[in-house]
């Protein structure tokens, strides 16, 4: 049964006071060790004591038990766990650890086996001979990465599996040490990483799988912080605060995201909990009508879909979104047939009306401009258009000023590009620049309105394209646009092969400079982000890049500030939302990983806020008679 909407007020009233309960400001706040896709559906990383009084933290990871009522940490009825207990049993184990922040390994050990069987009802397992003997054979964290940050401390994963800590990362294969209890310092000795052969993780970066080795009674991941007073030695364990993570209390009778409080800058001190560790929740959906593609834009509560009906035509729809993340369909509209559909909204402040932009039953393009009422209605206003057989179409808000700017594949297969100026009641729509590019494959566009590097006195304003050009390598182009509207051609980019490509623009700092971020599928099918700085004069300066995991299909969305999204089509056919975040150095760190059902290609995201800020993903699932069904999903966001 769902909990009522009162349940669901009373919840988010019990969130806000939650987060009320935390540190306070904080030099440092830390990511999660884990995502919730790699989590079996419906369970979520777990909490229960303070670790005998002190800073150090053992996670585990539950389930919801619907007969019981209640949270375990196995997956099987306990009483078959009881009768032949296994770690593969535990909910935790095996799942991904990731960095919770950049630093540098100083100790590590990979390939110390695990005990021989996990405690049942307490005090009853069987550590493996290598904890007992004398001296002792197996390092208390087991396998184990230590990492010195870059502010001067150092944290520990623990217990991990055999195996799963990358050779890159740990250059020790032996499986036991010779006295685990020989230590330099507070280190043990055989452990320590020689200085020449210390590897950089970056945050969100994969450090090995939760186990049961060392000094671990069964299945669970040990974390901890610590202040280094010497190059060897170290203080006592200090708070961990998280952010970008939602926690609720663990003593919940239902399982739902009802009652889940985002954490900012907070420790974990409430116990027991339940902990979902990704910036976003999943909250309402809805399904709509079969279709053959779909874009997206939203403004406040006001959601806009242009889809491709299953007869080819152009189809309109509004939905409000309430502050709890449900929806409410509203109002329709339709065109003529309609391919390659794109929509953004004409200004790039806040404005329900919208633009789309499509290749039309001739195959020209056309835009048509719509003002989008309180109440969600649609009234047709101006149109423009007329390119012959123009392909991979795209169209973006102008970072400046009331209009729109696009970029399409044109008859000859070239790249082109137009600037379009909208009057104030959206009664016109015109043309004012165009720019012409190289062959393109694949297009995508987006917006900058402060390009610049350290030492640049103006800015650099205008739109990046991202092409794929006949060769499969990755092509940048950016392109100024003047108070006048006109379009320039500055700095271009070449990079390497790629079979999908999007493309979005961050601000990093204090509204400090934009940076672009394109992410691409490569050859190989991994997601790929990089991020280039553009300078005033239009160049490109390529900062950082990081990998997902292997996807058939990408988009991107900002999320606000220095955050983005990437909604994906995995190799199963599934979605995906990644979050990432670009810091100061234009380095890209991944911060979440979720998972949602299965879909067919097309995909769309587009941010909006309603007390709290969401990511909206449309997407067209494996049902629908003749199309995919329209699935509209409101995720809340945690990235402050």
């Amino acid at each position: 049964m769902s909990p009522s909407p009162r349940l669901r007020s009373m919840a988010r009233l019990t969130a806000v006071a939650f987060t009320t309960l935390g540190l306070g400001a904080s030099a440092q706040t830390y990511a999660f060790p884990g995502n919730s896709a790699d989590l079996p559906e419906g369970s979520h990383w777990w909490i229960s004591s303070d670790h005998g009084g002190t800073h150090n933290r053992d996670l585990s990871a539950v389930r919801f038990d619907d007969d019981e009522k209640r949270f375990t940490r196995v997956k099987i009825p306990f009483a078959d766990y009881a009768a032949d207990p296994k770690n593969s049993d535990w909910v935790i184990y095996g799942l991904p650890v990731t960095a919770i922040a950049d630093g540098e390994v100083l100790t590590c050990w990979r390939n110390a086996p695990e005990g021989l069987k996990p405690m049942v009802y307490g005090n009853d397992d069987v550590p493996h001979p290598g904890r007992t003997s004398n001296p002792l054979r197996i390092p208390r964290s087991g396998n184990h990465v230590n990492v010195r940050t870059d502010d001067g401390k150092i944290i520990l994963y623990a217990h991990l599996q055999p195996g799963s800590v990358p050779e890159a990362l740990c250059p020790f294969n032996d499986t036991y040490v010779a006295d685990a209890e020989d230590r330099v310092g507070d280190l043990p000795r055989e452990v320590i990483v020689p200085a020449a052969q210390r590897v950089r993780v970056k945050r969100g970066q994969f450090l090995g799988r939760v186990g049961s080795s060392g000094a671990s009674s069964n299945p669970h991941l040990h974390v901890h912080l610590q202040p280094m007073t010497s190059e060897t030695t170290v203080g006592t364990s200090l708070p961990l605060p998280y952010s970008h993570a939602w926690r609720k209390s663990g003593n919940a009778d239902h399982n739902s995201s009802i009652g889940f409080a985002p954490m900012q800058n907070e420790a974990l001190d409430l116990f027991p909990s339940a902990i979902h560790p990704d910036p976003l929740l999943r909250r309402g959906d809805i399904t709509g009508d079969p279709v053959l593609e779909v874009a997206t834009a939203a403004s406040g509560s006001m959601v806009v879909t242009a889809t491709r009906d299953v007869t080819g035509r152009l189809a309109m729809n509004s939905w409000q979104l309430a502050p709890d993340g449900e929806f409410t369909k509203l109002h329709d509209a339709s065109a003529g047939a309609a391919t390659s559909i794109a929509m953004a909204h004409p200004h790039s402040s806040s404005t329900r009306d919208v633009v789309t932009a499509l290749r039309d039953g001739s195959g020209s393009l056309k835009l048509i401009a719509w003002r989008v009422a309180s109440n969600g209605a649609f009234e047709r206003k101006g149109e423009a258009g007329g390119d012959a057989n123009a392909t991979e179409v795209n169209l973006v808000a102008l970072p400046e000023g009331l209009g729109v700017a696009s970029a399409f594949r044109d008859s000859t297969g070239h790249l082109k590009v137009s600037t379009w100026e909208t009057s104030a009641t959206l009664d016109t729509v015109t043309r004012r620049s165009n720019g012409f590019g190289e062959e393109a494959t694949k297009v995508a566009l987006t917006p900058i309105l402060n390009g610049r590097v350290d030492g640049d006195v103006d800015r650099f304003t205008g739109v990046v394209t991202a092409v794929r050009t006949p060769s499969g390598n990755l092509s940048l182009t950016a392109w100024e646009i003047t108070p006048q509207k006109t379009l320039i051609q500055r700095g271009t980019h070449l990079a390497g092969a790629v079979t999908d490509v999007s493309i979005s623009t961050v601000t990093i700092g204090n509204s400090v400079r934009d940076m672009v971020v394109a992410s691409v599928r490569l050859t190989n099918g991994v997601l790929r982000n990089i991020s280039f700085d553009v300078s005033a004069a239009g160049q490109f300066v390529r900062r950082d890049h990081e990998d997902g995991e292997a996807i058939l299909e990408v988009g991107s969305a900002r999320v606000g500030a220095q955050h983005l999204v990437t909604p994906v089509r995995d190799t199963t056919g599934n979605l995906r939302v990644y979050t990432w975040d670009v810091d100061l150095e234009g380095k890209v760190h991944r911060s979440g990983k979720e998972r949602a059902g299965a879909i067919v290609s097309g995909l769309a995201a587009t941010p909006t806020a309603v007390g709290t800020r969401f990511i909206i993903t449309a997407v067209r699932l494996t049902t629908g008679t003749g199309g995919g069904d329209l699935r509209l999903i409101a995720w809340e966001t945690n990235l402050r």
